[in-house]
């Protein structure tokens, strides 16, 4: 079984499976939006965590960003997931943003939700404060 570390950090909320490792943490970033971390693999075993995870970030936040970009692999059950919460932050006028994941994990997401999605790069080196800030700039002047 992989094990999963977990960067310290107190103002997030850990989630821990007893499978492959998945969601390692989400916060409130604060300026109603909240950033969701996926580690691992996304399948029917850690599909339901990320479920639960991405509506309680949507309860707290406009703006959910999804960032996949330690995501190793996705099947149809992590798709679904992602599909509906973006269905939900639509018809709630918020937004979910995906952080665009290495290729193969891109891949599935990229066939299988044509336009569903908004999907941002964003640099290695590129500090998530200022994504945060040019995102949350976006859904401001939305």
């Amino acid at each position: 079984m992989p094990q999963t570390q977990i960067i310290p950090d107190p103002a997030a909320t850990r989630f821990d499976l007893a499978q492959q490792a998945l969601v390692r943490s989400w916060k409130d970033c604060g300026s109603d939006v909240a950033w969701v971390q996926v580690v691992g693999e996304l399948d029917i075993a850690t599909a339901p965590a990320l479920e639960q995870t991405l509506r309680d970030a949507e309860l707290r936040a406009r703006l959910v960003v999804l960032d996949l970009r330690e995501l190793t692999f996705t099947d149809s059950s992590g798709v679904r997931v992602i599909t509906n919460a973006s269905v939900r932050a639509d018809r709630a006028s918020r937004r979910l943003v995906l952080v665009r994941g290495p290729a193969q994990a891109d891949r599935i997401l990229t066939l299988t939700t044509s336009n569903l999605l908004e999907i941002v790069d964003l640099n290695p080196g590129e500090p998530v404060t200022h994504a945060l800030s040019q995102l949350s700039q976006q859904d401001h002047a939305a």
